[in-house]
């Protein structure tokens, strides 16, 4: 006598539809695959492009830009600071003050003052007119969006002349950049223009020193040849702050990043509805 297991056709059916389809699951690593591709080929493109937009202002090497030299400016160093420490002064006195900067001035407070030493080299002024204050820069543009993550650093740069108009924006100098002449030629987008006007004065944001004096100005202005700061203890902070344009290469990692959710958004819920659809089928 032979066991014999006799099987129901139907249970045979309802077990069958009960099991997850492996067509679903290729389905998820092609979707994935084909959005991964996607993603790819969108971050190369954006590479390429940020590329070429700063090789068209941009050359390989620095320009040589004048320094003041130091040697026997000792005496202008002594009042330099002490026109500081002056102007600071009457700020914590709440008096009104005023305080002027010669385009000499600026280059020698470049040269004595250890927070912007990240401009020596960089920056130099050569004259203040009435259309704003005229510099040399040879200003380092991070020029690969491959380098972002990574700690070698390929840099092009920026050299020309720019014209900076100050303006005063919530109580604090911004020194808004209004036109730049790459020697290189080529038009530098408006992106760039912005993010370099934010690093001029980056170095005094956290200075305890010499911060609080551009962080509690009521006027500033050109007058003559010279940069003209005012404060006034009755002066109301006013003025929006300057326009939030984003470098170009953190608009495009953001964009990166808003496909990067998308792409798992999606793959997340083809994985749970095709587990739900399962696990329906199955009871």
């Amino acid at each position: 006598m032979s066991d014999t297991t006799s099987t129901d056709p139907g249970q045979t059916k309802a077990k069958d539809k009960g099991q997850f389809s492996p067509f679903a699951g290729c389905s998820i690593f092609i979707i994935a695959g084909v959005l991964a591709a996607s993603m790819i080929g969108f971050t190369f493109w954006i590479g390429t492009r940020v590329e070429s937009t700063i090789e068209g202002f941009t050359t390989e090497k620095p320009k040589t830009i004048e320094q003041t030299d130091l040697q026997g400016k000792e005496t202008d160093q002594v009042a330099l600071k002490s026109k500081l420490v002056a102007f600071r002064h009457k700020m914590e006195a709440q008096k009104k003050g005023e305080m002027t900067l010669s385009a000499e001035e600026m280059n020698l407070a470049i040269a004595t003052f250890d927070i912007l030493k990240p401009h020596r080299g960089n920056l130099h002024v050569t004259e203040i007119t009435d259309n704003g204050i005229s510099a040399q820069i040879s200003n380092p543009i991070n020029s690969k969006m491959s380098n972002i993550l990574s700690k070698d650093k390929s840099y092009r740069y920026l050299n020309g002349t720019i014209l900076i108009q100050p303006e005063l924006v919530e109580g604090a100098v911004f020194p808004r950049i209004t036109t730049i002449k790459p020697e290189a030629g080529g038009s530098v987008p408006e992106e760039f223009m912005q993010q370099i006007s934010k690093t001029l004065l980056l170095p005094f944001k956290d200075d305890k020193e010499v911060g609080p004096i551009f962080n509690r100005i009521s006027s500033v202005e050109i007058q003559g040849n010279t940069l003209l700061l005012k404060t006034d203890p009755e002066h109301e902070v006013s003025g929006a702050p300057p326009t939030d344009t984003q470098p170009m290469i953190e608009r495009l990692m953001k964009g990166f990043a808003v496909v990067a959710v998308i792409f798992l958004a999606i793959v997340t819920a083809i994985i749970i509805l095709s587990r739900r659809k399962a696990s329906q089928t199955q009871s």
